[in-house]
């Protein structure tokens, strides 16, 4: 997938309008959009480096690439071993 297509991908994916009474379909929809752009960037990393995937991020405006990126690393901590640090007891 090229870059403007992975662009146009992550804007339809819409998850910055996700709202807490957006309906079940609507968050399926959005959520299953933005995972396939996720890979799509992933697979553009592989192919053109990381350069090319900034170049995408950086067409989004701000709250796209808050709410894409705010996904993408939820959905990396979702299939890692990744977790927050605990917070000590104050």
């Amino acid at each position: 997938m090229d870059s403007a297509s992975i662009e146009a991908m992550i804007r339809s994916a819409a998850i910055n309008d996700l709202r807490s009474d957006s309906t079940e379909l609507e968050r399926r929809h959005a959520l299953s959009r933005g995972a396939t752009a996720l890979d799509a960037l992933c697979g553009l990393s592989d192919r053109q480096g990381t350069g090319a995937v900034w170049d995408v991020l950086c067409e989004l405006d701000r709250a796209q690439l808050l709410s894409f990126a705010t996904f993408a690393i939820s959905e990396m901590a979702e299939h890692t071993e990744y977790h927050w640090a605990d917070r000590p007891d104050d």
